[in-house]
């Protein structure tokens, strides 16, 4: 299947606080790429208790996922995308389908996350509790525990005019944030009429921080909810490093280093984003720079490919490599 957005209708522009709001409304994407077949059976099983409908985006896998035995088929779509288009335009089906359908909200997934007991839940409540109040939500986000070394994440957000990481405060359910990573993300689809859809020229990388950067600029709010839990791992593995702090650090091939490295100079380009992000976000190049040239191999592959995606976000060159 192309991966050509059509325009989706608009769903009515709803302030009401979304009182009445069952999980039945939640339908989930989840992006599929080569994907662990149990782990894969997991992330269906724990869904399939948390939300009304499941759309399986699957980006030109050597073997589609197959889901005509499971107990589950009646509310599994999937849709087979004839090339790799991305994360973003994969999303995109995804979101469309879940608005065509009638859904109210969308849960992104990656294939190789899990969410917890109770998670969708949690940001549903949560949701519900700050529109309630008045607030533009944009999105909301569950707290991600590494299934490698156990750690809670923590959001990131400008304070004191600086980026940084922050946590809910004791006896506080939420925390406000600058963006969330998009596995695990709970949108209301019609926020996607204001805001936007995903950036599919960025492909994959930076996808979820520039959409999150769009929202905060259009005027809504973005939360991490401190029960909503999701089993995730970044990276295809974690280094340990002193840089200022002790930081883990995850690492990907080096292709995944030239779309973070085109995709912040794109962003930095295109995205309307306080002083402070673009300082972050260039301190990040400098520091994925120094790390990745000097510390892990192919050093070679690695700089030439951060170099490229350098230029290439300099001339605006966008889509797969």
């Amino acid at each position: 299947m192309a991966a050509v957005m059509a325009p989706c209708a608009p769903l009515p522009d709803r302030t009401d606080g979304a009182e009445g709001v069952a999980a039945t409304q939640v339908g989930a994407v989840v992006v599929t790429y080569n994907a662990d077949p149990p782990h894969l059976e997991r992330l269906l099983l724990a869904l399939g208790n948390q939300v009304g409908r499941i759309v399986i985006v699957d980006n030109a896998s050597v073997t589609v996922p197959d889901v005509t035995g499971s107990a589950l088929a009646s509310r599994v779509e999937v849709v087979r995308c004839e090339q790799n288009v991305g994360i973003a335009a994969a999303h995109n089906l995804g979101l469309q389908r879940l608005c065509e359908a009638g859904f109210t909200y969308g849960l992104l997934m990656d294939h190789d996350s899990l969410p917890l007991t109770g998670m969708v839940d949690n940001l549903l409540a949560a949701d519900v509790a700050l529109r309630k109040q008045g607030v533009r939500v944009g999105a909301v986000g569950p707290v991600t525990i590494d299934r490698r070394t156990k750690a809670r994440s923590k959001f990131v957000k400008i304070r004191n005019g600086i980026v940084g990481r922050v946590d809910c405060a004791d006896g506080e359910k939420w925390v406000e944030a600058d963006f969330l990573i998009s596995s695990g993300t709970l949108l209301r689809l019609d926020i996607l009429q204001a805001v936007g859809w995903m950036n599919v020229g960025y492909f994959i990388d930076h996808v979820d921080t520039e959409w999150c950067l769009r929202a905060l600029a259009a005027g809504y709010r973005i939360f991490g909810i401190r029960d909503a839990l999701l089993d995730h791992s970044l990276g295809d593995r974690i280094v340990r490093v002193w840089f200022g702090r002790m930081r883990e650090v995850p690492v990907h091939s080096p292709f995944r280093n030239y779309y973070i490295f085109r995709n912040t100079v794109v962003m930095l380009r295109n995205v309307p984003m306080p002083l402070a992000w673009k300082c972050a976000l260039l301190y990040r190049l400098l520091q994925f720079l120094v790390f990745f040239v000097i510390g892990v191999g192919p050093r070679g592959v690695r700089a030439r490919l951060m170099t490229k995606g350098i230029w290439h976000g300099l001339i605006g060159r966008t889509g797969k490599l």
